[in-house]
């Protein structure tokens, strides 16, 4: 049995997006998420990271209970879902399980992971993590226009935002969207169009508006990509500045992979020689980390950029 709901009746707007129903479980997801990310910290103080307590938080998050109900981030990872709502990744990554195996090789070193040093498994496992949460706030979005049901934005809604803390909400996607932000000089571009365009959703599924419902679910889509491009192409560049600071790579290598795998299917399919490049890059030697490759992993992400549906806006044109 899990813990009693702290809250009844509609959850709590954030001041964009007007939730009717009360997802506080979902937004308590996050949580979980955030409990995982202190546990890989200690790796700064030389300790080795904790696979045991991380695993055990990740397959049977405490946070994530309340009354008969749960929602951990594995049930969600390695269930069904992925694989059905997200066919052309499942396809692209040959396994249904595609969210939950990279994290499960990091944890417990083994597969892609099997010579990761303990600095790269974090990388993979947060940022892992944050893949799961993305793909599960999708989810509700594309279910929600399915059945017209703005409950399920919600619940989408919910996922994305993560709880609650002095107003801000500083745990989920939405933490990410805003220092994405900070790292650009984007304020304003990526987290508040996101929530906006959900309250569009949410309404038009009130209304029964599919047309309005489609407008703003690409909306999100966008938004939601444009995290994960700017993610990419800051720490493509952050690793080859290791180099050029006499540092390895190899952690912020990582790092760049864990957040382009959430957009890497539609790249792929786009500009498969793009996605080859750009994975070139992020798989190299420290020695062919150069301003060069770095340069060419970037102009082959933009050329995804409409598969992507960032606005031209979106795009960093150079380093």
């Amino acid at each position: 049995m899990g813990q009693p709901a702290e809250t009844e009746g509609p959850t709590k707007s954030d001041g964009y997006y007007n939730p009717t129903t009360n997802r506080e479980i979902y937004q308590k997801i996050s949580s979980d998420y955030q409990e995982i990310a202190s546990l890989t910290n200690v790796i700064s103080d030389g300790e080795p990271l904790p696979a045991a307590e991380i695993w055990l938080l990740y397959e049977a998050g405490p946070h994530t209970r309340l009354g008969n109900q749960s929602r951990t981030l594995r049930s969600f990872a390695a269930g069904t879902t992925p694989g059905r709502y997200f066919p052309d990744a499942a396809e692209f990554y040959g396994s249904a399980t595609f969210l939950d195996s990279p994290i499960q090789n990091a944890v417990r070193q083994r597969g892609e992971a099997a010579e990761y040093t303990d600095a790269q498994r974090r990388q993979a496992i947060n940022k892992g993590i944050l893949r799961v949460l993305y793909h599960w706030s999708k989810f509700y979005m594309i279910i929600g226009g399915e059945f017209m049901r703005s409950g399920l934005v919600d619940e989408a809604w919910a996922v994305y935002v993560g709880e609650e803390v002095d107003g801000e909400y500083p745990n989920s996607l939405a933490a990410l969207a805003r220092s994405r932000e900070g790292n650009f000089g984007r304020e304003g571009t990526l987290d508040v169009p996101l929530r906006e365009a959900m309250e569009r959703a949410r309404q038009a599924a009130d209304a029964g508006d599919e047309a309005a419902y489609a407008a703003a679910e690409r909306d999100v889509y966008s938004r939601f990509n444009a995290i994960f491009y700017l993610a990419t192409v800051r720490y493509i560049g952050v690793a080859q500045d290791d180099v050029a600071n006499g540092e390895d790579p190899g952690t912020h290598q990582v790092e760049a992979l864990a957040f382009y795998q959430s957009i890497q299917p539609e790249v792929a399919k786009a500009d498969p020689a793009a996605d080859e490049t750009i994975i070139a890059y992020l798989t190299a030697a420290p020695d062919q980390v150069t301003a060069a490759s770095r340069d060419a992993a970037l102009a082959a992400l933009n050329r995804a950029a409409e598969a992507l549906l960032l606005e031209q806006s979106d795009l960093v044109a150079s380093y």
